[in-house]
């Protein structure tokens, strides 16, 4: 990124960087400074493979994996995503809070997690400024798109182990309900 962005700028361009494994103080400046953006996927390097990347690292630089954290607080938009099963946008939001490893007794780099707000932001309007979609989707404003979901649970109240287990019960795009969990036709578009 910096090798392109000394023959031409990427300021403003929103670059994406993805797939995370480790990041350093000096390294997340450069990201900053860079103002590249991040496509986040919890789900190898912390739930799958996190014990092993703090093994190669070592405990005194846990906080170097998947570091979102760090990043959010240094200005960095991420975008929560998933390319990976499951495809629901809650078990990155519940990875990014709870830094669970299915391996491990306990959180890989626990000072690196979300609060349940940061997480979600980045699971809503981050995401959509990773695309440029900020004016139009992401939060809930005046003349942006009325696209909502009605969740089967509270993802600032819940349970952390329910945070991964929320659904969507109705859907509803441009004001028009097109999915209802409790029709059994799914409401057609």
């Amino acid at each position: 990124f910096e090798a392109v962005n000394r023959r031409v700028p990427i300021a403003g361009k929103r670059w994406v960087l993805g797939h995370l494994r480790t990041a350093t103080a000096g390294q997340i400046r450069r990201i900053r400074d860079l103002g590249l953006v991040m496509s986040a996927h919890t789900n190898r390097y912390v739930y799958k493979e996190g014990h092993l990347v703090r093994e190669q690292v070592g405990r005194e630089r846990e906080n170097e994996v998947a570091p979102r954290r760090s990043l959010v607080e240094a200005g960095v938009r991420i975008g929560l995503a998933t390319d990976n099963v499951p495809t629901s946008l809650f078990w990155p939001v519940w990875e990014a809070v709870t830094r669970y490893n299915r391996y491990s007794d306990d959180a890989i780099a626990p000072e690196q997690a979300l609060t349940r707000e940061q997480a979600l932001r980045c699971a809503t309007i981050d995401g959509a400024h990773l695309t440029f979609e900020e004016g139009v989707k992401g939060s809930l404003e005046p003349g942006k798109y009325a696209d909502l979901a009605i969740l089967s649970d509270d993802p600032l109240t819940c349970a952390d182990v329910a945070l991964k287990d929320i659904v969507a019960v109705k859907t509803i795009v441009g004001g028009r309900i097109v999915y209802d969990r409790d029709r059994t036709d799914h409401v057609a578009s």
